[in-house]
């Protein structure tokens, strides 16, 4: 058998680290977005929350594209060293930010992002405010064609690592006509919420990383490389 080549759904700019380390454990990754990241809709919020930052003893990010929008419009912004959450996700950011009741976070989020961890900080007793710092496109147009063939090649294993990406893959994959045939393929999901949204899709869930990170995803795959490499299929 060749190379297993492993499916990574995430936008070009983000996949970098995920396609290195699969390459380094033998993996041949294709990389196909299932979703694409654009500004948001308009930049009043984030422009009005760049101008009192002084107002919030913290700033949260819950996804490394508001890390990058944000600071991408304010490039000469200082930054101390960040707290992380135990685990990522939004119910571990609600409830573990060592933030003080009646102290002021500024969230900085997607346009459909889950609430739960404003939801649970304001149980806490902590002022939220949100600023929405990018869009979430899901299942974009240019995709269709390098699925298709990145099926007709051959795919061994599927990384969802979002709900949204899950969603992006749902349609694209109708789209190409390919949403009944992964019955042979691993699908690995990087923590429980993107879980759920595969088997919300009716698809069978393999693997889901022990770590909710890069790190988890390459640790799930690596234990699952000799039935990989001999051609994976489900029991």
């Amino acid at each position: 058998m060749g190379t297993p080549r492993v499916l990574v759904l995430r936008p070009v700019d983000h996949a970098g680290a995920l396609a290195t380390r699969l390459r380094a454990i033998g993996m041949e990754p294709v990389v196909v977005p299932a979703v694409a990241i654009h500004p948001p809709a308009a930049w009043d919020g984030v422009d009005a929350a760049l101008g009192q930052l002084a107002l919030y003893p913290w700033v949260l990010f819950t996804s490394a594209s508001g890390v990058d929008t944000f600071f991408a419009r304010r490039r000469a912004l200082g930054v101390s060293d960040p707290w992380v959450p135990s685990r990522y996700l939004g119910e571990a950011a609600g409830d573990e930010l060592p933030a003080s009741p009646g102290q002021r976070v500024l969230r900085i989020r997607g346009e459909v992002a889950s609430p739960v961890a404003t939801v649970r900080l304001r149980a806490r007793g902590l002022v939220v405010d949100e600023v929405v710092a990018y869009r979430t496109v899901e299942a974009p147009p240019e995709s269709d064609g390098p699925l298709q063939r990145a099926w007709d090649e051959g795919i061994d294993a599927v990384v969802f690592t979002s709900a949204s990406t899950v969603r992006g893959f749902a349609r694209l994959a109708q789209r190409v006509h390919i949403d009944d045939a992964l019955g042979g393929v691993l699908i690995v999901a990087i923590g429980p919420v993107t879980a759920d949204a595969v088997r919300g899709m009716g698809w069978q869930v393999d693997v889901v990383a022990p770590r909710y990170s890069v790190d988890g995803i390459i640790e799930a795959i690596d234990e699952r490389r000799a039935s990989l490499a001999a051609g994976y299929t489900t029991s």
